[in-house]
């Protein structure tokens, strides 16, 4: 009987370490980073700058390609956006949720709620944050994106993430961000730049 258990034990462990190692080795490349050098900076009556991002910052996240640009419509509304994409190669590094980062550097998360975007082609499950500094006060709305699905739900990202590897999908994901000035203005322009800028991220994302 012992010997029969054994067996079985050993038997459940080559098993694993085999599955373990096909994760590793057999799991498909997700390809090239994206060029994100042509990511338009005119976009119909936005204008964007290039937002400059010290290397300390650079260097903690690692992406493997990033974006960060502050947009301005004629009416002088200002909305920040950043992305950056990690490949699957990536696999000692990784995404850093806001929940995390944001307190870290001084902001308050006043409240948060769920605030989807809806699109002509699928609703995205962002989340927006209410952000006080000091005098300033911002909105942030933001989502992660895998092979298996997008959402702004750490736990569901991470669920995401494992699925992809059992599935034997590229391990690939990114990282979406819009902030703006907490005002019905600065709100109202957000929602008009985002259903413009989420096809021009979608062409140059490779999910």
């Amino acid at each position: 009987m012992a010997k029969k258990t054994f067996l079985i034990f050993a038997v459940v462990l080559l098993i694993t370490f085999a599955f373990t190692l096909a994760l590793k080795y057999l799991r498909p490349d997700s390809g090239p980073a994206p060029n994100l050098v042509d990511f338009p900076l005119v976009l119909d009556d936005w204008t964007g700058q290039p937002d400059k991002i010290d290397q300390g910052t650079v260097k903690l996240l690692n992406p493997d390609s990033y974006f960060a640009a502050t947009y301005i419509d004629r009416a002088g509304n200002k909305i920040q956006l950043f992305f950056d994409y990690f490949s699957s190669r990536s696999m000692s590094r990784g995404i850093h949720s806001p929940r995390n980062c944001l307190p870290g550097a001084g902001w308050v998360i006043v409240r948060s709620e769920n605030h989807p975007l809806n699109l002509a082609n699928r609703a995205i499950p962002a989340t927006r944050f209410y952000l006080k500094l000091g005098d300033s006060q911002q909105v942030m709305d933001f989502w992660y994106i895998t092979r298996h699905g997008e959402t702004s739900n750490d736990y569901a990202f991470k669920l995401f993430s494992v699925l992809s590897s059992l599935t034997f999908q590229p391990g690939d994901v990114a990282f979406i961000r819009f902030v703006a000035t907490d005002n019905p203005a600065s709100l109202e322009a957000l929602e008009d730049f985002k259903q413009k800028i989420i096809i021009e991220i979608d062409r140059f994302l490779p999910f």
